[in-house]
């Protein structure tokens, strides 16, 4: 650890000694777990394998997700979660436009949401999923007894009872690393977790139905031309050329297409230029704003293949194994490091530029061939293993 990371760990360690530990979840049961993850959306997504592991560990404890109020839908309708408790830090996410050092003292010495936590009177045990300073200071401001962290990324462990040490490795699972701590021993794979509502599912089903005509099999594709990152987003006419040379492909195939492209307001644009990118004569719509966020995730589904940047729509795809090609480029220039944190096994794969130049992020992409051939290769394993349908999840 440098200099400056023990400069600012230093305060941390000595605000601790005033937060000593109360508790002890070895000896006693939690009466409540505060789990905080106010970051964005992909890291909420890998988070939620985490509450399964803590309710199968501790059955009869209230589990409190610490979440920023735009990550809210993520979490409704999970079982494993008894409450959600907004707390929009404006810390590691790109939804608070002001992360100064100035508002982050603020928010963590006058924001109501930070004294409505202190107004609860404590936590038992308090699990910041990220590990930094930040955290592990509103952890101790929120009265939580026992703290879990991480050491060696953005500090703060110093001010923690446990943690887990830092490496490259797949996110999810370091987050059912803290659960072990806790010793939770029965663990759900590290893929996120989606609980969709019936009504959900109905709305999506309309969407998809709309977009087909009966007598042959359709494909159905879910495309995002967005990132939470602009230099991790593939350009959006290559998108379009891309979706036109797949259709043609399931045309040759006597296959009819059902494409659909999915983001927020902010997308829309992107989705417009992709669309004008292709041929007149692939039907593609644009949902990118239209519908909820949670009637993505149903869009998502029961889609055949999931075409998508680094970005929230990957582990959408992730939580129900459909599918997806990842175009990895732009400002990724370690493609094996990327999967390795955010990656996951098959149907997930990614495909990146053969050669990177130095400097030149626009230049860093694979070509429309490749991306073209790894969303057919997807198909046809699919088609082979005989699951072209996503099975519900309940």
């Amino acid at each position: 650890m440098g200099w400056k990371n023990l400069l600012i760990e230093a305060p941390v360690w000595l605000i601790s000694r005033f937060y000593r530990p109360r508790f002890d979840p070895n000896r006693t049961t939690p009466r409540e777990i505060l789990v905080l993850r106010p970051n964005d959306f992909g890291e909420l997504l890998t988070t939620t394998p985490l509450f399964e592991a803590l309710r199968k560990r501790f059955p009869t404890t209230r589990l409190i997700a610490g979440v920023g109020s735009w990550g809210r839908p993520i979490l409704e309708n999970n079982p494993f979660v008894d409450e959600i408790v907004e707390i929009d830090a404006p810390w590691n996410n790109k939804l608070v436009e002001d992360r100064s050092h100035r508002n982050v003292m603020r928010f963590l010495w006058k924001s109501p949401q930070v004294a409505a936590l202190r107004a609860r009177g404590g936590f038992d045990v308090g699990i910041d999923v990220l590990g930094s300073y930040m955290g592990a200071v509103l952890l101790m401001r929120a009265g939580v007894r026992y703290r879990i962290g991480v050491r060696g990324y953005r500090g703060g462990w110093s001010g923690c009872q446990d943690y887990i040490e830092f490496a490259r490795r797949q996110c999810g699972r370091a987050a059912l690393g803290q659960a072990e701590l806790l010793g939770a021993k029965t663990l759900p794979e590290a893929r996120p977790q989606l609980f969709l509502t019936d009504d959900e599912r109905l709305q999506a089903a309309q969407v998809w139905t709309a977009g087909e005509a009966g007598g042959r099999r359709t494909v159905r594709i879910v495309a995002g031309v967005g990132a939470g990152v602009s230099s991790k987003a593939w350009d959006a006419r290559q998108v379009g050329d891309a979706l036109t040379r797949i259709a043609e492909a399931m045309e040759k195939a006597g296959n009819a297409c059902n494409i659909v492209i999915v983001g927020n307001d902010t997308d829309r644009l992107r989705a417009e230029e992709a669309m004008a990118a292709a041929s007149p004569a692939t039907a593609i719509r644009s949902m990118a704003g239209e519908v909820s966020m949670r009637i993505m995730f149903a869009l998502v589904e029961n889609a055949d293949v999931v075409l998508t940047n680094s970005s929230m729509l990957l582990h959408v795809a992730a939580a129900f194994q459909r599918p997806t090609v990842a175009v990895i480029g732009g400002s990724v220039t370690r493609p094996e490091v990327h999967d390795a944190i955010w990656g996951y096994p098959p149907p997930y794969r990614s495909v990146a530029p053969e050669r990177y130049v130095p400097g030149e992020h626009a230049l860093n992409w694979p070509s429309v061939e490749r991306v073209v051939d790894a969303v057919i290769e997807s198909l046809e394993l699919q088609r082979a293993r005989g699951n072209n349908c996503a099975e519900p999840v309940v």
